[in-house]
């Protein structure tokens, strides 16, 4: 009879919780400080203008999550040291098959973009090194055809004053060129 009762409690629990989250869904969402254009340049390796050339999903050497590959024709460089023309840029999310992952605040890259990026070099998901965006999504800017370098996709807690969400081109490069 004891046992009855404990199962009884125990499905009454289990439907309580999932009634709970049904009724009072909540969302857990990532809690971002913003990053200044100074801030960022401090934290890269390196600060690329370029093209997206190819965006390519693939599981992750262990199989346990799906990242995503961009490949990244370097117009130029603008604070840094490199002589490759192309660089491997890494960030979780995407779709293989009928599997996908989306994951928040991630710099996602578009083929046909036109991007400058803040860069570190990072181990890569598959094998070897990579990089990866400094500060996620923070870490890009989508150039127009009108010259302005645009970020969008992400929240800030707090410090979104520093952020230079919508500046031309040049004046970008002028405040990452700046930076000692």
């Amino acid at each position: 009879m004891g046992c009855k009762k404990a199962q009884a409690g125990k499905a009454s629990l289990s439907l309580f919780c999932f009634l709970l989250v049904c009724i009072f869904p909540f969302r857990l969402s990532a809690h971002m400080v913003g990053l200044s254009t100074e801030e960022l340049t401090r934290a890269s390796e390196m600060v690329i203008e370029g093209d997206v050339e190819e965006v390519t999903s693939q599981w992750s050497s262990d199989g346990k999550t799906i990242f995503t590959s961009a490949t990244i024709a370097v117009r130029r460089v603008i604070r840094g040291n490199t002589v490759l023309q192309r660089v491997v840029v890494e960030y979780e999310g995407g779709e293989v098959g009928r599997d996908g992952l989306k994951v928040s605040d991630v710099a996602e890259m578009a083929k046909g973009e036109r991007v400058i990026l803040f860069l570190k070099r990072g181990k890569s998901k598959r094998d070897g090194v990579a990089f990866h965006t400094v500060g996620k999504v923070q870490g890009k800017y989508k150039v127009g055809n009108d010259g302005i370098a645009r970020k969008r996709g992400f929240s800030v807690e707090k410090g979104g004053e520093a952020i230079d969400a919508e500046i031309p081109v040049n004046l970008l490069i002028e405040k990452i060129q700046s930076v000692p």
